[in-house]
């Protein structure tokens, strides 16, 4: 039997898609109980989505500095998270920016672990906060305020005012979208009474866990889950053992947006995900296991708070609450353990893209000793080679080519086919981590009373890193006029930029000697080769490119870029040559 065509295909597509829009729309319509609960939930949603905005526009710049402050110590990193969490909340979100912050190096994986643990605890907080002010009180009130107040500062032109007013309107939205789903329930209730047909024993217990883990994974927000149970609860639409199956099963499936998060992250931030998935699967496997003892619990705690007996709503906050501080209690002092785990048992592919972070100096210390100086040498030392790795990867060479004793003639003969490289990827992975933390370690210690005396040699390896951040720009440049005329049919193009292939990677050589030299003389020597090579780009006076251009062998278009590119590599040429002229002189002082 033959397929149909394509077009027939989308048609038929297209008329069900209308179909099942026009049910959806003739049920919503006709049902007021569905059509005011799911106005609700989606309020909610996008509530939540202007809530995560908002927090951007009122977080940037700021956030990573603070973060700095709080990822010292675990017990920080940990309130970090539970307030983080609480106030944007979404656990989701709060978790992503772990794994971003620990993928870029500015978390340690301890401190890490115990904010992911804070971010889930701070479901308990959405739970008690929906139960009081979003049940026991009319919160529709609390959202007009809000909203009004929002709208007028979203208007504002200042993004610091615009930013608040769209705090403020997802509030408001929050509680009307609460407001909603409550009402929907109570549309039910008087039309179609749920809770009789509800599952009860361990069935059900199952059934709602599952419910919870499906609703969180469509909606993507553990908090929206958590509301929506507590206003069916509250008009009895589920019964009180089935909202806690669901609370488990949002626990759960709030994983699933930490794991999505986690595909574009390095080995760190999959760590942090790993923790999140396992802190809740953990907790949830702990508590259907022992949940007569969680009621028990729950029931015993109710009393000194002065709570009725059916009181659903506030013991589900309980429980909820009992749920994740039990699974901090049993994981937080296992920290170090986990860590080595997460360290023995994810270990970094050869494919992972790892951002290199400094080695020789600590981005965070605020005392700085009489090393410092040879520190920050090591440190320039150390990237001035990552530079010479993205130099070469620009002229289509490899490190092996670098350290090789053929001659340049030879290896850029042999390497005759282009290599494209992911420029932005290598410049994150081997030199903006590291730049940054000599950058700011530099400036720091130059503002120390103790190294006073060592400015002036501060001072210049910064200018080194300013060099060899030139060389790396420069060569992203030269780069692209590598790929489309190194390798070009037309031999006395390809002969002009195999020149300047040729003469880079005797650069690079030179450079890479000069790291290794262990003598003064030697170095001298190296230096003195490095000058000469730096007048070896110059395509103004170059005869050959001047004959070429009169015999019409390379258009003038070609020949600019020649001679653009020429210029380019005798850029690089200088700023490498300055940089470890630098270091040079810098290791002698300290000798």
């Amino acid at each position: 039997m033959n397929a149909l065509p394509a077009k027939t295909q989308s048609l038929l597509r297209t008329f069900v898609l209308i179909g099942a829009f026009t049910a959806a729309f003739y049920i919503l319509i006709n049902n007021d109980g569905i059509l005011t609960i799911s106005a609700g939930v989606c309020i909610f949603l996008f509530a939540m989505m202007m809530l995560k905005e908002s927090f951007k526009i009122l977080a940037s710049g700021v956030l990573d500095v603070f973060l700095k402050k709080v990822a010292d110590s675990n017990a920080k990193a940990f309130m970090f998270g539970l307030t983080l969490s609480t106030l944007v909340q979404s656990s989701g979100l709060v978790t992503i920016i772990a794994v971003s912050f620990l993928s870029a190096g500015l978390l340690s994986l301890s401190a890490g672990v115990a904010m992911i643990y804070g971010v889930n605890l701070s479901t308990a907080f959405s739970a008690w906060f929906v139960g009081y002010f979003g049940l026991k009180a009319k919160i529709s009130m609390y959202a007009m305020p809000f909203l009004v107040f929002g709208v007028v500062f979203l208007m504002s032109a200042n993004k610091r005012v615009k930013g608040s007013g769209m705090f403020l309107l997802s509030l408001g939205l929050l509680f009307m979208g609460i407001s909603w789903m409550k009402e929907g329930f109570e549309f039910f209730k008087d039309s179609f009474d749920i809770s009789q047909y509800q599952l009860t024993g361990v069935v059900g217990l199952i059934f709602y866990t599952l419910l919870g883990f499906a609703v969180t994974a469509i909606t993507q927000s553990s908090h929206a889950t958590l509301t929506l149970v507590i206003a069916a609860l509250s008009v009895g639409q589920i019964s009180y053992e089935g909202s806690i199956g669901v609370a488990i099963g949002a626990s759960v499936g709030s994983t699933i947006l930490t794991v999505l998060g986690s595909f574009s992250s390095n080995i760190e931030g999959k760590k942090i995900a790993a923790v999140h998935v396992f802190f809740n699967f953990f907790c949830a496997i702990i508590s259907l296991c022992l949940i007569k003892y969680f009621l028990i619990a729950v029931d015993y705690l109710a009393v000194p708070m002065g709570l009725a007996a059916d009181d659903y709503v506030f013991k589900l906050a309980i429980f909820t609450s009992l749920f994740n501080i039990v699974g901090v209690i049993l994981l937080y002092p296992f920290i170090p353990q986990m860590v080595r785990a997460l360290n023995r048992f994810m270990v970094s592919k050869d494919g992972d893209q790892e951002i290199e972070r400094a080695k020789y100096i600590s981005g965070s210390s605020t005392e700085f000793s009489a090393g410092a100086v040879e520190s920050l040498n090591k440190e320039t030392t150390r990237l001035l080679h990552n530079t010479l790795t993205i130099v070469a990867r620009a002229i289509c060479v490899t490190d092996e080519d670098v350290a090789s004793d053929r001659s340049a003639s030879q290896t850029i003969t042999e390497r005759n086919v282009p290599v494209e490289t992911e420029f932005e990827a290598l410049y994150q992975k081997r030199f903006k981590g590291i730049y940054s933390e000599i950058m700011d370690y530099a400036v720091r210690a130059s503002n120390d009373g103790a190294l006073s005396k060592h400015t002036t040699r501060i001072m210049d390896i910064r200018r080194a890193n300013l060099f060899l951040a030139s060389a790396v720009k420069e060569a992203q440049l030269l780069n692209v006029n590598i790929l489309k005329y190194g390798f070009s049919d037309n031999l006395y193009v390809r002969e002009e930029y195999s020149h300047i292939r040729r003469n880079l990677l005797r650069l690079l050589r030179l450079n890479r000697r000069i790291t290794q030299a262990d003598s003064h003389e030697t170095v001298e020597e190296i230096k003195e080769a490095l000058r000469k090579n730096k007048n070896k780009f110059d395509a103004i006076a170059s005869s050959s490119l001047d004959s070429l251009i009169r015999e019409r062998r390379i258009s003038d278009s070609v020949a600019t870029s020649v001679m653009n590119d020429t210029s380019l590599s005798r850029n690089i040429s200088k700023n490498l040559y300055h940089a470890a002229e630098i270091l040079t002189r810098t290791q002698e002082s300290e000798v």
